[in-house]
Parts: C-alpha cells; sequence; structure tokens
C-alpha cells in the first residue's frame, strides 16, 4: 500500500506546490549551536551557508544602526554564518535573534460562484486604479494575459531574486539587494520589461514554478487580449496595477525576512503612485505558534489595520486540512493535541519515512500558565533528549556528525519569540534514519497543542512526510494565515468537469476514494481553524479546486513533463489539465486567495479608504452558503466569497424588506467541541438573509442566542449588515459533559447545535484511553472527516474520462 502512495505531491493537482513555505522564529543563536553538523551545511543556511535572522526591534530602534535592514515596522533582518550568530548577539545583548525553516508556496468558472458579474455591472468596477500585489515564485512576463492588447507589459514593478542589475540602484540598495548580509535582488519598472520583450529576452524574469503565474493570474489576469479577441480565462480585477515580488531563488522556499520585505516593497510602491493595495500570499507553513505572535505575523499585520486604509492583506489558508488513512492507521496528519496530566507522561509519536537528509521541526503552543517538559525520542525509541523543562534546551548530536536534534522550551530570556507569554517549545531534528516513529514526550500540566513539518526527504512530496498518527483537522490553519488581522482564505471545489485542450470529450472528477465529489464544496484539503486559543479562521473561503488560470512558458507538461501541472490520474496518462495553449488546471487554498485579493481590488475600486477590518467585515456579511457539502465548518468559515452580496453588505442605504428568510439564513461555529474552560471560546458567525439573498440589517432585538451547559463567552453583536457574532464557552470541570446551543429569530430556530466537551478532541469525543499510567489515543475520526481510506492518493487519481468510459462500454 505504501508503494502506491509516491503520487501524493503532484495527485494533488498541485497541492504541495500550493501550500508555500517561508522561515518560522526560532532562538537563531540556539538553533546554530543546538542543530550545528560537524560536517556539510548548517540545516537552515542558504546555499551561501548563511542563517537568515529576523530581530525584532526595540521600540524607536533604527534597523541600520544594528547594521540590519529593515523590512517591517519593528523588524530588522541580517544573514550570518552560524558561527556568527553567537558573536552577534553577544555584541548587541539587547536584541532578539530569530530563525526558521523555510515556507513554501502553498476563472471562467469561478467567476460565476463569486458573483463578479453583478457587482462590474453595479460599480462599473475592474480593478483599475488599484495594485494587486503578488508575492510568489515569479511571474512569466511574456504571458499574453499580463499584457495588454498591443504586447505591452501590465506589470508595473517587480522585485526579482538574484544579482543586483544596477537600473534602479538606489531602490535595490533600499532594500538591500547589493547588500552581501542581506539575500540578494533585482528591481525592474514596466519599461525595463518592455524593452526585454521587445528584445524577445525576458532574462530572469520567468517562473519555473509556474506557481505565481497562475496565482497571479486568477487574481488580475486580462485573459490574453493580444492573442484572443474573446478571452476565456480573465481574472478577478483584468484592470489592476501588477507589482510582483519574487524575494526566493527557485526551488529555496522563503524566508520570513524575504516575505516582509517583499510586501513593503509592494505597499511603497503602491504609494509612490498614490494607488491602494491589496498583496496576495499564497505562501505559508505548518511551523509556528499559529496565534499570531511570529515575527512574520506580527510584521505584516503591521504593515496593515486602521492606521492603513486603502492597504490588505489576503493569506492562503493552507492545504494541511487532509488526513489519511493508511492501512488501518490514521487519521494520519500535521497537526495534533493533547491534554497532558500530572500524573502521567503524555508520548506524542510522529511517524516518519526513512531520510539521507531529512529535517524535522514541531511546534509545540501551550496555554498561558501551563508547565511541561518537552523530550524527544528519536526512531528505534532511542531518548535521543531527556524531559527539558520550561526556561531551558538541548541538544542532540549522533555518532554520525550529521544527525542531530534540539528542544527548545520556553526559553523566556529575551532571546526568543518563546516566552512566558507564547509559552511554547520548539522541537527540532536532521540527518539520517531509518524509516519509523518519532516521538515527542511531555510531562507536566497543560494542553499542548502541535505542528509537524518536514523538509528534505521527509518533505510532504516523499512518502506523505511526517505525520501524527492521530491528527486532526482542527487548528491546521498555516503561518502567516493564523494572524487575527490577516484575511484566511479556506477553499471550495470549483468544477468537478473540464474539457482539455485536443480532446473531443470532457474530463470528469466523480469520486474521492468512494466519497462523491460536488461542485461548491469545501475542498477536504483545506486548512481549518480555530487557532490555538479559539480565534475563528478562515475569514472566507472561495473557489480553489480546479481553477484554470495562466500557465507558465516553462511548465506546459506537454513540452516538458513534470510540474504543476502534470499530475497522475488522467485518462490513458496524457496531460489532462491543459486547457489551451496558455492556461491549465491547478488546486489548493493557493488559488482560492486571489480569487479574494481580486475581490478586494474591485471594492478598493468603489472606495479606496476601506481597512483591511473593513473588507474582511464586508466580506464576510456577504457570504453565501455553499451549495455542495461541507464536513467540517471550521475548513469553511463564515461562507464563500460573493462580490454582489459584500456590494450590498456596504449600501448604506436599505432597500427591499428587512426580514430574514430561515431557510436561506445560517450560522457556523468555530469548533467541533468546546474546552472544559470558559476563557476558551466558541465563536459564532451568524449570516442572515432576505428571502432574494440579500443581507439583512438590524433585527431589533428578534435574534437571540440560547446556551445550555456553558456560558457567554462573548454577547451577541451586529458587526455589519448582514452579519453577526458572538461567543459560548463550557464552565470549567465540565469535562463530559455538552454544551448545547441554538440561533433564534423571532423564536423560531436555525438549527441547535451540540458541542461535546473535553480537555481535548480525544477527551470531548470520549475516546480516550488509558494504558499502563500513560495517555494513548483510539483510532476514530473525531473531525467528521468520512470514514474513508486512503484519501492519500489524492484528486487527480481518481478521475475519470468519459470517453474512456465509453470507449470501455463499447469494448
Amino acid at each position: 500500500m505504501l508503494a502506491r502512495r509516491f503520487p501524493l505531491s503532484i495527485a494533488l493537482l498541485g497541492l504541495a506546490l500550493a501550500a508555500g513555505e517561508a522561515r518560522a522564529d526560532v532562538p537563531a543563536q540556539a538553533v546554530a549551536r543546538l542543530l550545528g553538523s560537524r560536517l556539510g551545511r548548517h540545516s537552515l543556511a542558504d546555499p551561501r551557508g548563511r542563517i537568515p535572522v529576523m530581530v525584532p526591534l526595540p521600540a524607536g530602534a533604527d534597523a541600520r544602526a544594528f547594521g540590519l535592514l529593515p523590512v517591517a515596522p519593528g523588524f530588522g533582518t541580517i544573514r550570518l554564518a552560524p558561527g556568527d550568530v553567537g558573536a552577534f548577539s553577544a555584541a548587541h545583548p539587547e536584541l532578539r535573534l530569530l530563525t526558521g525553516p523555510p515556507r513554501r508556496p502553498l476563472l471562467d468558472r469561478s467567476k460565476g460562484w463569486i458573483r463578479v458579474e453583478p457587482y462590474r455591472k453595479a460599480t462599473g468596477a475592474d480593478g483599475e486604479g488599484v495594485v494587486v500585489g503578488v508575492v510568489d515564485t515569479g511571474l512569466d512576463v511574456t504571458h499574453p494575459d499580463f499584457r495588454d492588447k498591443d504586447g505591452k507589459t501590465r506589470i508595473r514593478w517587480m522585485l526579482q531574486a538574484g544579482s543586483p542589475k544596477g537600473l534602479h540602484a538606489a531602490l535595490e540598495h533600499t532594500y538591500g539587494c547589493d547588500d552581501p548580509d542581506q539575500s540578494a535582488c533585482a528591481i525592474f519598472s514596466d519599461a525595463d520589461i518592455d524593452a526585454m520583450l521587445a528584445q524577445g529576452k525576458p532574462g530572469i524574469l520567468r517562473d519555473i514554478a509556474g506557481h505565481g503565474t497562475h496565482v497571479a493570474s486568477i487574481a488580475a489576469g486580462n485573459g490574453g487580449p493580444m492573442v484572443s479577441e474573446r478571452p476565456r480565462y480573465v481574472g478577478v480585477a483584468p484592470a489592476a496595477t501588477l507589482i510582483i515580488a519574487a524575494p526566493a531563488r527557485p526551488g529555496e522556499g522563503f524566508d520570513d525576512p524575504d516575505i516582509l520585505k517583499a510586501v513593503q516593497f509592494i505597499f511603497d510602491r503602491a504609494e509612490e503612485l498614490n494607488m491602494p493595495a491589496v498583496v496576495n500570499l499564497s505562501v505559508g507553513s505548518d511551523f509556528g505558534p499559529h496565534d499570531g505572535t511570529s515575527p512574520l505575523e506580527a510584521g505584516l499585520a503591521a504593515m496593515v489595520g486602521s492606521a492603513h486604509p486603502g492597504r490588505a492583506i489576503v493569506v492562503a489558508a493552507g492545504n494541511s486540512g487532509a488526513t489519511y488513512e493508511i492501512d488501518g492507521e490514521g487519521p494520519l496528519g500535521i497537526h495534533t493535541e493533547a491534554h497532558v496530566s500530572a500524573h502521567a507522561e503524555t508520548r506524542v509519536p510522529i511517524r516518519t519515512p526513512r531520510a539521507e537528509r531529512g529535517e524535522g521541526y514541531v511546534w509545540i503552543t501551550f496555554r498561558p500558565g501551563d508547565e511541561v517538559s518537552v523530550g524527544l525520542d528519536g526512531p528505534g525509541g532511542e531518548a535521543w533528549i531527556g524531559l527539558i523543562e520550561p526556561g531551558d534546551d538541548a541538544g542532540y548530536t549522533g555518532d554520525d556528525g550529521e544527525t542531530t536534534g534540539a528542544v527548545i522550551n520556553r526559553l523566556a530570556n529575551g532571546k526568543s519569540p518563546i516566552t512566558a507569554a507564547t509559552n511554547s517549545a520548539v522541537v527540532a531534528f536532521s540527518g539520517a534514519w531509518k524509516a519509523g516513529e518519532f516521538a515527542i514526550r511531555l510531562r507536566g500540566r497543560g494542553d499542548a497543542q502541535l505542528w509537524v513539518t518536514g523538509l528534505g526527504d521527509v518533505s510532504p512530496s516523499h512518502d506523505l512526510g511526517l505525520l501524527f498518527p492521530r491528527a486532526i483537522k482542527q487548528g491546521t490553519i498555516n503561518v502567516p494565515a493564523s494572524h487575527p488581522g490577516l484575511l484566511a482564505v479556506g477553499c471550495t471545489i470549483n468544477r468537478v468537469r473540464w474539457q482539455p485542450q485536443g480532446s473531443s470529450t470532457s474530463v470528469r472528477l466523480t469520486s474521492l476514494d468512494g466519497v462523491d465529489i460536488e461542485e461548491d464544496s469545501a475542498c477536504y484539503f483545506s486548512a481549518a481553524g480555530p487557532t490555538p486559543f479559539g480565534v475563528a479562521k478562515p475569514e472566507i473561503s472561495a473557489p480553489g479546486g480546479l481553477v484554470a488560470a495562466a500557465m507558465a512558458s516553462g511548465v506546459d507538461p506537454r513540452d516538458d513533463p513534470g510540474g504543476l501541472f502534470d499530475t497522475p490520474g488522467c485518462p490513458g496518462d496524457e496531460p489532462c489539465f491543459v486547457v489551451d495553449d496558455h492556461h491549465a488546471i491547478a488546486s489548493g487554498s493557493s488559488m482560492a486567495a486571489p480569487q479574494v485579493a481580486g475581490a478586494i481590488a474591485l471594492l478598493f475600486q468603489v472606495n479606496p479608504n476601506l481597512t483591511q477590518a473593513e473588507v474582511t467585515e464586508a466580506l464576510q456579511a456577504g457570504a453565501r452558503y455553499p451549495r455542495g457539502a461541507v464536513p467540517i465548518e471550521a475548513q469553511l468559515g463564515p461562507g464563500v466569497l460573493d462580490l454582489e452580496g459584500a456590494r450590498l453588505a456596504l449600501e448604506a442605504v436599505e432597500t427591499g424588506g428587512n426580514e430574514p428568510a430561515l431557510d436561506k439564513s445560517w450560522y457556523v461555529l468555530s469548533s467541533t467541541y468546546a474546552r472544559p474552560d470558559p476563557s476558551w471560546p466558541v465563536w459564532g458567525t451568524i449570516e442572515l438573509r432576505r428571502p432574494d439573498g440579500a443581507p439583512v440589517r438590524g433585527v431589533d432585538g428578534k435574534l437571540t442566542v440560547a446556551v445550555r451547559g456553558g456560558v457567554m463567552h462573548t454577547p451577541l453583536r451586529e458587526v455589519r449588515r448582514g452579519l453577526w457574532q458572538f461567543a459560548v464557552a463550557a464552565p470549567r470541570g465540565s469535562g463530559g459533559a455538552t454544551l448545547a446551543v441554538d440561533v433564534l429569530y423571532d423564536g423560531a430556530s436555525l438549527g441547535a447545535r451540540e458541542l461535546p466537551v473535553g480537555s481535548d478532541v480525544w477527551m470531548a469525543n470520549g475516546e480516550l484511553e488509558a494504558t499502563s499510567g500513560a495517555c494513548t489515543w483510539a483510532a476514530a475520526r473525531p473531525d467528521g472527516s468520512p470514514p474513508s481510506s486512503r484519501a492519500v492518493w489524492g484528486l487527480a487519481s481518481l478521475l475519470v474520462a468519459a470517453s474512456a468510459a465509453r470507449r470501455r462500454r463499447r469494448g
């Protein structure tokens, strides 16, 4: 069975590529010391042998005074050789030095789902006068979707990883492109790009991965009027001004400082142009606290908010919501949780394939006040690192000098984001090992949320990578999408049928491992909320499953096998995801996020003074409930993007009636269970709609929430026309009980819900087994995922061609 799992990285129609990765944050000096092997390059070093270091700055401090490059308000960066990290830290004891593993990159039909045309008809908006910024793998500047009908580029500015070219030397110096202690980059203007196009020499302005090109065209592609009089695959904001940043070299992943520098570059150039701007980030990873406290998230959030009207950041929720069952084992996934009792040690296993050069990173977030020691066992049960108390760290080096491990547990010494406030621990290991099982050991008292990230031989593209054997979908929202002030986007299925180029018959996706697939359903792989402390995520969902958009010239599977659009499962093993010479189909939350980025561009065109919070509220207030299946609301958020609904939600004048239709209204809860802790909320979002689907304004006290077996954590409030929110919680000592919630309008119920109460999902569902004084978990699917097996085979491997079926019948 395991041998059949090799197609995963591509069988998910690009999901592995669509998940995006950057570098998260642990104390750089500890990592440089504890993970430094005696041989070869440090596991976190770039090709030059340097570790990217993020530095939160003291209040009022100037980054350049410390030899740092400013990349966001309150943050600077530098790249240091592993041996120089300690010296730099000693020279600047007032600074915290942080680093971590890299993060990776995560319309025709979708325009109907998100109701673009009614919005355009009402407003005339097409994105003109608004910047759409994309931070991704790059962009194929030769692609017709990013050129006007005369062949001129639509890209106003572009920042590209690589040696500076000196075309804009002052700008390149400002962003550290020419600084040997920073990542090299080159900056190009529209005039530079047009000159390169005229010469037929685009140079480094390519996208060999194809991810950034596909993403950018969903947000703002024009369909290619230079090659087609009637463009079909047109993005949401086709007249927007494009600013592109590709801050990572191909295949290297995205470092957090480079992401911040890229976003700052886009906003700076938009300000110079006097235009509002929305930035799309279809990148992220599973490493980090997932509560918005990482420096990457804090830096991004500092660039938007009430002080920055006309700015917004959209982040893909991630594709980590998939859980797998293999040979009766599972659900397997990247996230789990455990209640740590004072009476026993808790062991959390991590399933691993064989590795010659693998890297594993586990982030553990505890509640404030929890006291938990953390240890690491290697494959075969060998105790690599004993239990490390909070405030301490320890390392391990194997006999080969290459295999290393580290545990860094709540170092509250000013040198790490793992403070008493965040109360987190990091476990890392690197090197070679046999297939088997690592294990995190926990002792003390508290509640642990754990996420695992694998790179190298244990990345998700190799035998599924590192996985927890008792995984849950809830809480899988990626970093940086987990910040409360950033807009995270989940994924829905855009289509199940399409016409491949050159084929006389269509291809149809019929089922996923025996479960019927419906259009406009939640994507089974979409990462889910809430965050560790209950913040509801994602903020909205959008079509991301099987979206047709621009195909970069270097990733056409008919010419260059492999890559984003060359996926197993097509009839006759022929590429079936190419729909014309310039467009192809891919899937992931990476494809959902730019739908929302383009939508915000249209909102900004009508009102350039909207803030990040206001566009988020408008999109939520105007959302619609999908027609297909939604097994877990924590993957969906309040609903699916509906631009016309958002326009109505922003209208100041009431038109039509104001009585909601209960069959058109709904509410969602952020979690499938409650903790026995009144400070740990479950959020509810209510959407009231008129019979015609329009959002309802104010209801004169007729809307109420009934709670039994719990308390109201946050009272019901109207956020915006059509949108209300509240939060409930379970009292202490209520484990094993039930928290009942009912939303009523004028006494009529929108549907009562019952949430089990427990210290973790396993206790809430009554599936904890006690064995020899230690905790183990029952094999179950408490997150509501379907009881199917081998979902790992992915979407594409279950494609069915109508033509092939007919041929079989005729034969």
